[in-house]
C-alpha cells in the first residue's frame, strides 16, 4: 500500500500529461514558445522565485518567534533552500526533512515544527478558498459547459464552517461543553503535539500570519499576467483574479503530485475563452495551445530554479541534519502538500 500510495500520484500525473499532449501536439508547444520573451521570462522567473522564497521563509520566522522559538531569516536560508529541492519530488518529506533540522540546530520538537507547518498550510488553504469564493461573485467559472460556481460556494460554506468550529473547539465554548464527556477521542486531539499551535493560536495569529501570506497569493496571481505578456497575449487581470485561486484550489485535490497536470488542464480550459492577443489572428497557434505552453514552461522554470538553489544551498549544510533518527516516526502527511508553495 506505501509502494502504490507513492506511485500513483505520478502515474495519474503521467496519464494526464499524456492526454494533454494528445490535444496539444509538442510540435504546437514549440511553435508557442517562439513567441516568448526569453529576456523578459528569465529575469521575472528568478525575482519571482526569490519573492516566494523569502516571503515564504519570513513568514516562518515570524510564527516561530511568536511560539517562542526566534530565529533569524539568515539562519533558516539555505536549509529552506534544500527542502524546496526535497519537495519537488515529495512535499511532505520537504517538510519532514525541514521538521528534523529544526530539531537537530535549534532544538525545536519534532512534533512543534510539524504543527508550524500544519498551521501554514491551514492558512495557505483558507486564502486560496476565499479568492476563489471572491471572484465567484465577479466571474462565471466553467469548465466543458459545467458552471463550477455553485461548487465553490458550497466548498466555501464548508471551510467557513469547518474554521468557526475549529475556533469553538480550540479556545471557545464547544471543548467546555464536550470536556464533561468521557470522549476520548477529543481528549487524543486536544493532546496531541501536531495540534499544538491551533489550541494556542488566538484569532489576532491568524489575522497576523493570513497578512504575512498574502504576498505570496497575490504574487501567484500577478506572475501569470506577466507570463502570458512575455508571450505578447493577455487575459483581462480581474479574470486571472477570480481563476487562479480556483485553479490553485483544484490544484489541492490529492490527484498527482503538486497538482501537476490538473493545474495545467483546469488553467487552460478556464483561461481559453478570455486569451487576446494579435499573433492568433495568424491562425498559427490556438488561445488553448498557447496556455499550455505558457504553463509548462513557468511550472519548467519554477520545479528548475527550486532545483538549482536547492543543490547549491545543499553544499552549504550538513546532509546528516536532514535526516531522520533510526527509531524515528514517520511524518504526517501535510494538509497542504499540494498547495504551490
Amino acid at each position: 500500500m506505501s509502494k502504490i500510495k507513492n506511485v500513483l500520484p505520478w502515474t495519474m500525473a503521467v496519464a494526464i500529461f499524456a492526454y494533454l499532449f494528445h490535444l496539444y501536439p509538442p510540435q504546437k508547444i514549440w511553435e508557442s514558445l517562439q513567441f516568448v520573451r526569453l529576456s523578459t521570462f528569465i529575469p521575472f522567473a528568478i525575482g519571482y522565485f526569490f519573492l516566494i522564497f523569502f516571503a515564504d521563509t519570513f513568514a516562518l520566522t515570524r510564527l516561530l518567534k511568536r511560539f517562542g522559538f526566534a530565529i533569524h531569516v539568515k539562519d533558516l536560508v539555505a536549509a529552506r533552500g534544500v527542502t524546496y529541492l526535497l519537495m519537488i519530488l515529495n512535499y511532505a518529506a520537504g517538510q519532514a526533512a525541514f521538521a528534523y533540522y529544526l530539531k537537530r540546530t535549534h532544538r525545536i520538537p519534532l512534533w512543534e515544527a510539524f504543527s508550524l507547518f500544519f498551521f501554514i498550510a491551514f492558512i495557505d488553504l483558507y486564502w486560496v478558498i476565499t479568492l476563489a469564493f471572491a471572484g465567484s461573485f465577479f466571474l462565471n467559472f466553467n469548465i466543458a459547459g459545467i458552471e463550477l460556481k455553485k461548487f465553490v460556494w458550497i466548498v466555501a460554506a464548508i471551510a467557513y464552517i469547518i474554521f468557526i468550529l475549529n475556533l469553538l473547539f480550540w479556545r471557545g465554548p464547544l471543548y467546555k461543553k464536550i470536556e464533561s464527556k468521557n470522549w476520548r477521542a477529543i481528549h487524543w486531539i486536544r493532546k496531541k503535539d501536531i495540534f499544538r499551535l491551533l489550541k494556542e493560536a488566538k484569532i489576532s495569529d491568524y489575522l497576523k500570519l493570513a497578512f504575512l501570506r498574502i504576498p505570496i497569493h497575490i504574487s501567484l496571481i500577478v506572475s501569470m499576467y506577466i507570463v502570458l505578456k512575455t508571450f505578447d497575449v493577455f487575459v483581462p487581470f480581474i479574470q486571472l483574479l477570480g481563476n487562479i485561486p480556483l485553479v490553485i484550489l483544484t490544484g489541492t485535490i490529492p490527484i498527482t503530485p503538486g497538482g501537476l497536470g490538473t493545474t495545467n488542464a483546469v488553467m487552460v480550459e478556464l483561461l481559453k475563452p478570455y486569451l487576446k492577443g494579435p499573433i492568433f489572428d495568424r491562425g498559427v497557434i490556438t488561445p488553448a495551445e498557447l496556455l499550455f505552453t505558457a504553463s509548462l514552461l513557468w511550472m519548467f522554470a519554477n520545479y528548475f530554479l527550486k532545483a538549482l538553489f536547492g543543490m547549491i544551498c545543499l553544499k552549504k549544510v550538513s546532509k546528516d541534519l536532514f535526516q531522520p533518527p533510526l527509531k524515528s516516526h514517520s511524518p504526517p502527511t501535510s494538509l497542504g502538500q499540494n498547495l504551490p508553495i
